[in-house]
This record gives C-alpha cells, sequence and structure tokens, in this order.
C-alpha cells in the first residue's frame, strides 16, 4: 500500500446522545478509490462530512499528509 493522503483514527461523532459515526478507521493513499456504502441513517454523510473538514469529530484524529 503507498503511504496514506488521508488517514483517520478512532474516528467518533455524537449528536446529543446518538453516536452517528463510531471509532473508524481509515487510510487513503492517492489514485485509490474507494466507496462507504450502508443503509439510511449510518452515518455516510456524517463520515464524509468529517473527512472532508466540514464537521470535526467528537473523538479521533485526521492526518493530511501527515499533518494533524
Amino acid at each position: 500500500m503507498s503511504t496514506p493522503v488521508l488517514q483517520a483514527t478512532g474516528l467518533t461523532r455524537r449528536f446529543g446522545g446518538l453516536t452517528a459515526v463510531a471509532g473508524v478507521d481509515l487510510s487513503l493513499a492517492l489514485h485509490e478509490i474507494h466507496a462507504v456504502i450502508g443503509t439510511n441513517g449510518a452515518g455516510k454523510s456524517t463520515l464524509i462530512n468529517m473527512l472532508s473538514g466540514e464537521l470535526p469529530p467528537s473523538e479521533g484524529r485526521l492526518q493530511l499528509q501527515g499533518a494533524t
């Protein structure tokens, strides 16, 4: 696997008492294609919003090209 461009460790997002995304670990390298699938309400949009920086995680860490 190539060096990760984007890496998520323990990514979690809570809205009050609801946990929308729980403990996601993800490593994305340049030129790789990934898909996020799941049922309605599974947290797909929340995950993408955290990965893009639109929504801060409640817990966990995101690194873009090694920088936090």
